[in-house]
């Protein structure tokens, strides 16, 4: 048979006893004050904070505060008493509960070890306090020092409730991070026709492991995913590697200058070649209020001696004719790659340069500059120099000090026309194929 603890007055003149009931009564007994520099509202925040795992429900809690707030902090030091002896009936008034409904609450509060009760004979509720000193001088109610007992109970639950959620949150972040790797990796895939087959089983295959996660998912459920998905990334990784790898050697090995043609300058070239003097002269047909895409068709200028102007001589957009977007994502680092938008269909230049706009705050460049490459290089181009930029800035080894002025010296070579986006393309595939094969 189940007992049920009530801890009501009884018409045997006293409350029905009870294990917890006890236990209240010897912790208001040891109650010696509150530490230094601790209200005694804290126990009411910690209360609020993880109140819900402890059992405090939202009446509760009310309760509680509503007789925090009639103590003074003189109560809750050493030598004093805690008590709030307001009337039952007025409690009850003020909360627009009945009075059963207080005393049940209070009741529930008793069996979580956040109050008992000092009771006088007749079971009435009344004190007085100096005037002076505002200290309790007598009084007979509800007494609130096992909160003082509490506090290490709340405190510990509180670790432990920021803990499962600072783990629940960083497992949510890589599942979240894997599913962004994957639809990029899918996009990708999906240009390879021989990679159809591939392409399906991972889709279907994420679908199925895609769905939304929520809060009343459990640490062990998203420790599944984690697997389900790091799995399938590494799946398609693997098969995406093996075709890349195949197709990059064909388009590197097109009929086309690479990083250490002898007759390209690369941007990290301390080399000049020979000058027949036509690039000391300034460009007269590119407008700075222009991207290059919308640029007219520059003017001759005088010819060298093979009969060329000066502007064909330099190479016309900078190499940008023979980059294509699949080269560039192919040359990215992974920070670059995480900030492509996701999309369901394939990958663009659009995404490249949203991307490229994304990173400007991480590599610390203003966006005045960005604005300049866009002008004098194009949208492209621009997009072309964040990639270059953020892949040095992450060199071990030599890393870029300042972003922002390595870009604007990119676009004063633009200007120019000593750079050469296409061979510092080819020179990261050229290193990304070598690591590879390492």
């Amino acid at each position: 048979m189940q007992i049920q603890e009530n801890h009501s007055p009884s018409a045997f003149g006293g409350r029905l006893g009870s294990p917890k009931f006890r236990a209240s009564l010897t912790s208001a007994e040891e109650f010696c004050g509150l530490e230094e520099n601790v209200d005694r509202f804290h126990a009411l925040k910690l209360i609020k904070k993880v109140g819900k795992e402890l059992g405090f429900t939202s009446e509760l809690v009310e309760m509680l505060e509503y007789y925090l707030i009639r103590t003074n902090e003189v109560d809750w030091t050493e030598g004093h008493q805690p008590i709030c002896y307001q009337a039952v009936i007025t409690t009850a008034q003020d909360l627009g509960i009945s009075e059963r409904q207080v005393r049940n609450r209070e009741n529930a509060l008793n069996r979580l070890g956040a109050l008992t009760w000092e009771d006088s004979g007749n079971f009435k509720r009344y004190g007085v306090r100096d005037r002076e000193t505002g200290e309790i001088k007598y009084a007979f109610g509800v007494d609130l020092s096992p909160l003082a007992s509490l506090l290490p109970v709340l405190e510990q639950a509180l670790e432990e409730k920021e803990a499962y959620k600072e783990l629940w949150n960083e497992r949510k972040r890589k599942i979240t991070a894997y599913r962004a790797r994957i639809r990029i990796l899918l996009a990708e895939a999906s240009l390879y026709p021989e990679m159809s087959d591939t392409v399906q089983a991972v889709q279907n295959g994420y679908e199925a492991i895609s769905h939304s996660i929520r809060s009343y998912h459990s640490l062990e459920r998203l420790k599944d995913l984690i697997e389900d998905h790091k799995l399938l990334l590494e799946g398609l990784s693997e098969a995406l590697e093996m075709v890349a790898a195949s197709v990059g050697k064909q388009e590197i090995t097109q009929d086309i200058s690479a990083t250490g043609a002898s007759d390209c300058r690369h941007i990290h070239s301390t080399t000049p070649p020979k000058s027949d003097k036509s690039d000391t002269s300034s460009p007269t047909a590119i407008s700075f209020q222009e991207s290059v895409a919308d640029c007219p068709e520059p003017k001759e200028v005088d010819s060298g001696e093979d009969g060329k102007s000066a502007t064909e001589q330099k190479g016309k957009n900078y190499g940008m004719e023979h980059i294509s977007w699949k080269m560039m994502v192919n040359s990215c680092s992974e920070r670059f790659k995480d900030h492509i938008p996701l999309h369901n269909r394939a990958l663009s230049w659009a995404d490249l340069i949203e991307a490229a706009n994304a990173l400007l705050p991480t590599l610390g460049i203003n966006r005045t500059a960005w604005w300049d490459a866009c002008d004098v290089l194009g949208r492209e181009g621009a997009a072309i120099c964040i990639m270059i930029i953020d892949q040095k800035a992450q060199d071990p080894e030599n890393p870029v000090r300042n972003p922002g002025g390595y870009l604007r010296k990119m676009v004063s070579r633009a200007k120019t026309g000593d750079l050469n986006l296409q061979g510092s393309v080819f020179g990261l595939l050229k290193r990304s194929e070598e690591s590879h094969v390492c």
